[in-house]
């Protein structure tokens, strides 16, 4: 009999409303994949691992991820790039080291590599809260990552993320530096580091599987300090710039855009509207300023594109209960976005608009539905700009440019004296630039799309303290040069989250959520072939708390999360998985596709059993 969170999963692909921007053709491989699946055993309640529970071996952590297509046929080398304990004083003092190309003949021909893999690897003991991560190559972010909240007998997680689209710079000699500020602070009962082994391997091209197209010059879209975090730290509506220099003989331009929220915006998809807010009290805590959140590039001041993010979950948000040992979809990776740049190329190479040193302003700006600013603090926005260079100079004009401003909506009410409350918003956006290009390889027309629609629904009771968040994000962005495609994100985002904070200023408080997520998309980006995924996540769990004047801690808790997985690319490879943890383990994970070997299921010792990852309890 197929599992509860399969059934759910191919249901959900079946009845995908009419709206869906995923094509039939691109589900039905990963329904029909789904279902070849093997029958794995039903969850059973469990004792909670708490921190005197002895175990075996340190828990496997992890987010579900398809692990990247390499060659078989050829030869290969591993790098370590980095090894770093971030413990005591890592907050805001990142790692920096020195990077230089690979130089065994089994690497294959410098920038000429057919695959480039970094492989992620954290170990951690103790009580630890979830901290932010960022990796940046020559001041370039290539990787955002979170950590996961340890236990007392030891938690390793591993990530393996392909990264061959930064192959220009890789190509190069430069600074590799890792952002992941930790506190260890006994006063707080912090004392979990995350020791850190980040790895690359380069995989040579073979006569089967040669080296893709990619990137001849990659410029970053940060803040570029040296000793700091280099995404640009937002809590206003100016945004980050970064002043860049675009070579005349560009032929194509793509951004790709990291973006994550943060403090008062890492739950931004609850965030009440404005207009609502008044209506609870100061003491539930809930924040304002609404859940619509639009990422915006700019070129001097000029709207080029947009992103609408996905909601990323990290291992201590809304019940933390839920994420150990799986994690929300994005928590270890978190997804990118990218839009093309190329029909605002005569903006970037216009020198009569240019500053002084001849350059541009490339803005990357969040806004939402507040005013004075439109958002709270904080968001951590970067990106990179990916050029294609061609023999001769790049001269053209735009011609159409239709980019209206979103239209949102936001309409509510409450019952008699507050009892409920309510709220929706709507969103919707249309963004349409063209311009004609005369390049070293012919003249051409080069065209962006962007059609976005938003809903967010939020019910509200006992004060704010009980919450329900209904949002769904849907969208399509194309490009194409001269009537080739070369961009297609098409992107659902369905969650539905519930929270139920009405026990938590008791004296021995208590809190729990249950959560429904799904990340959908069909992404042929530049420099890269067709890719479709899946994920489909359902989550349940509660936290129980101490009564310690101050800071409360958790003292026991439930979280049962169910999650499938399916991904098919260009190539016809495939991966597919079907996990299911409760109470800080793992009791069923099934992996199956072409790719299964290259990311197989965890050990057998860490699914619960009578000989397995715990002994035996006395309760």
């Amino acid at each position: 009999m197929r599992t509860m969170a399969r059934t759910l999963a191919i249901a959900a692909l079946a009845a995908l409303p009419v709206y869906a921007q995923l094509t039939a053709d691109e589900l039905q491989p990963l329904l029909n994949g789904l279902a070849r699946g093997p029958a794995a055993t039903a969850i059973e309640k469990r004792v909670p691992l708490m921190t005197d529970d002895p175990t075996v071996v340190p828990l496997v952590d992890l987010q579900l991820f398809a692990p990247p297509v390499v060659p078989l046929d050829g030869t290969s080398c591993v790098m370590e790039l980095l090894q770093h304990s971030f413990g005591d004083g890592s907050y805001g003092a990142p790692t920096v080291v020195a990077y230089a190309p690979p130089a065994d003949a089994g690497c294959g021909e410098v920038g000429e590599w057919a695959t480039i893999s970094l492989n992620l690897t954290v170990y951690s003991i103790g009580t630890q809260y979830d901290r932010l991560g960022s990796i940046y190559l020559s001041h370039a972010e290539i990787w955002r990552t979170s950590s996961a909240e340890p236990t007392k007998t030891g938690t390793v997680w591993t990530t393996i993320k392909d990264v061959t689209h930064y192959t220009a710079l890789f190509a190069q000699d430069g600074e590799l530096m890792m952002d992941f500020g930790n506190i260890v602070d006994d006063s707080l009962l912090l004392d979990g580091a995350f020791d850190v082994t980040l790895t690359a391997t380069f995989y040579a091209a073979t006569e089967s599987f040669p080296n893709p197209e990619t990137a001849n010059t990659i410029i970053p879209l940060s803040s570029g300090a040296s000793d700091l975090a280099n995404y640009f730290t937002l809590d206003s509506d100016a945004g980050g710039s970064t002043a860049v220099s675009i070579p005349d003989n560009t032929l194509e331009a793509f951004a790709e855009i990291y973006c994550s929220g943060n403090s008062a915006e890492e739950f931004w998809y609850t965030n009440t509207p404005d207009e609502y807010a008044d209506y609870f009290p100061e003491s539930t805590g809930l924040i304002a300023k609404g859940p619509f959140r639009e990422v915006q590039v700019l070129v001097d001041g000029t709207l080029a594109a947009v992103v609408w993010p996905y909601p990323v979950i990290y291992t201590g948000g809304v019940t933390p209960s839920l994420w150990r040992p799986l994690t929300s979809y994005g928590a270890y990776d978190a997804p990118t976005y990218w839009v093309d740049l190329t029909p605002v190329l005569p903006l970037l190479l216009d020198s009569s608009t240019a500053a002084a040193n001849g350059t541009h302003n490339i803005t990357l700006a969040v806004v939402g539905q507040g005013s004075a600013p439109s958002i709270n603090s904080n968001w951590f926005v970067s990106g990179g700009l990916h050029l294609k260079l061609g023999d001769g100079p790049t001269k053209g004009f735009i011609t159409k440019y239709e980019v209206p401003e979103a239209e949102t909506t936001t309409t509510g009410g409450a019952s008699d004296g507050n009892v409920t409350v309510w709220a929706q918003v709507a969103a919707q956006r249309e963004l349409n630039i063209e311009a004609e290009l005369e390049t070293s390889e012919g003249n051409r027309t080069v065209r962006l799309v962007q059609s976005l629609s938003y809903s967010n629904s939020q019910l509200y009771a006992d004060e704010g303290w009980l919450q329900w968040a209904n949002q769904t994000t849907v969208g399509t962005i194309t490009s194409t040069h001269g009537g080739r495609q070369r961009l297609r994100d098409a992107f659902e985002y369905p969650l539905a989250l519930f929270s139920n904070y009405s026990l938590y200023e008791m004296q021995y408080g208590a809190y729990g959520s249950s959560i429904n997520q799904t990340h959908r998309r069909s992404l042929t980006a530049p420099f890269a072939s067709m890719k479709i995924l899946q994920s489909v996540q359902h989550a349940v769990g509660e936290i129980g708390m101490d009564d310690w004047p101050g800071l409360r801690h958790a003292i026991n808790g439930t979280g049962a999360t169910e999650q499938t997985f399916a991904y098919r690319d260009a190539r016809g490879e495939t991966y597919f998985r079907d996990a299911a943890t409760r109470n800080d383990g793992w009791v069923r994970d099934a992996v199956w596709g072409t790719l299964a070997g290259a990311n197989p299921a965890v050990p057998p010792e860490q699914i619960y059993s009578a000989e397995g990852f715990l002994r035996t309890i006395t309760l």
